[in-house]
């Protein structure tokens, strides 16, 4: 009988650690997300100018991006490439998304290669914590 209470008190210590060390992921609300930044650089992939001015640009890019639903922060750079030993300068749109799927990023970049003219554009991905605050009036 002592056998298998101990035995009950060592399953519910096992299950105790095992509830509390699920947490450790997910310290004080935060989460993880990958997230990703697209880098659209603006020359044009026959003439290696730019030919389509960075408003003009921006406002198409971010209707593909909300056409698929998703949110976005947009930043205005500017940047430069090698092409044959060459610096080559040209304005760049970089969105960063995060809560969107890998294959629609491709997809939306894709577009807007197509679209722009673009030879290529960079894609980075990280996963990112991130927590959301909601100010302390909404919490109660």
């Amino acid at each position: 009988m002592k056998m298998r209470k101990m035995s009950v008190w060592m399953m519910l210590a096992a299950l105790s650690v095992a509830l509390l060390l699920s947490g450790c992921g997910q310290q004080d609300g935060q989460t993880t997300e990958m997230v990703y930044h697209v880098y659209f650089g603006l020359n044009d992939a026959d003439t290696g100018e730019q030919e389509v001015t960075l408003d003009d640009a921006s406002a198409y890019i971010r209707g593909v991006i909300e056409s698929y639903g998703y949110g976005y922060t947009e930043y205005r750079t500017y940047g430069a490439y090698t092409e044959n030993g060459e610096s080559k300068g040209n304005d760049t749109l970089v969105y960063m998304m995060a809560f969107v799927e890998e294959e629609n990023v491709e997809k939306i970049a894709n577009e807007v290669i197509e679209h722009l003219n673009l030879a290529s554009v960079l894609c980075q991905k990280e996963e990112m914590p991130y927590t959301f605050y909601v100010g302390e009036e909404k919490q109660s």
